[in-house]
């Protein structure tokens, strides 16, 4: 069943959802600032709708499918997004407080200031996104392929990148305190500047190209000839 191009409140989606006998999806609808808190929503699918401000908190949104949404602000604690995925969407300002990110993943999507706090889960997948300024503190990469993420800014703290090899993409001006590369190839990603502090901490054993690792010494004063 295909709902489509209408603005849709808490109730009415409720009701749709009740009443489904097929799988349901939803093209070019609007949700603005609703609250669709604690709803049952697993496996939708969500294709070109707007989200803005919108409340998922403690919603059951295993299994759902977005595309190219519009989900700026929207708050997604505490809810279960076990094996959703996102796919070119605007998720900038969101918030995953507690989150159930279990097999989460995201493409091509802007997360720039987004906040992944005590998010619970391994498997977060993401890919081609721009996450400038955003928090991801505890978060686990381990053993992935990390393609054109931009945590410019971000706050990383806590993170394992154990062994992930990162396919271009920036750290430039991450906040690093805790965070694990050991084993990570790193080689491809803009760095700019790290402190002595987290090269020592962070980056043992981490795999490096000569350019990055002249650079990373030049900038803490020492000439290279």
């Amino acid at each position: 069943m295909l709902v489509s191009n209408v603005q849709i409140t808490r109730d009415e989606l409720a009701d749709l959802v009740a009443g489904a006998h097929a799988s349901l999806s939803f093209e070019n609808c609007i949700f603005d600032d609703e609250d669709l808190s604690g709803l049952e929503l697993e496996g939708l699918l969500f294709s070109g709708c707007s989200f803005l401000r919108t409340c998922f908190t403690r919603a059951h949104l295993q299994d759902t499918v977005w595309q190219r949404c519009k989900l700026s602000q929207s708050d997604f604690s505490l809810a279960d997004l076990s094996s959703a995925r996102f796919r070119a969407c605007d998720l900038h300002v969101s918030k995953w407080l507690g989150t159930r990110i279990a097999s989460l993943q995201i493409e091509d999507s802007k997360l720039s200031a987004a906040v992944f706090n005590e998010t619970r889960g391994l498997d977060l997948r993401l890919r081609e996104c721009k996450l400038v300024g955003a928090t991801l503190r505890a978060i686990s990469c381990r053993k992935q392929n990390l393609v054109q993420l931009d945590f410019s800014d971000a706050d990383l703290g806590g993170c394992d990148f154990q062994d992930a090899v990162f396919e271009g993409g920036s750290l430039r001006g991450a906040s690093l305190r805790g965070t694990c590369f050991k084993g990570a190839d790193l080689r491809s990603v803009e760095l700019g500047s790290i402190s002595f502090y987290d090269l020592n901490h962070s980056f043992q054993g981490a795999c490096l190209s000569v350019e990055q690792a002249v650079g990373l010494v030049s900038s803490m004063g020492v000439r290279v000839q």
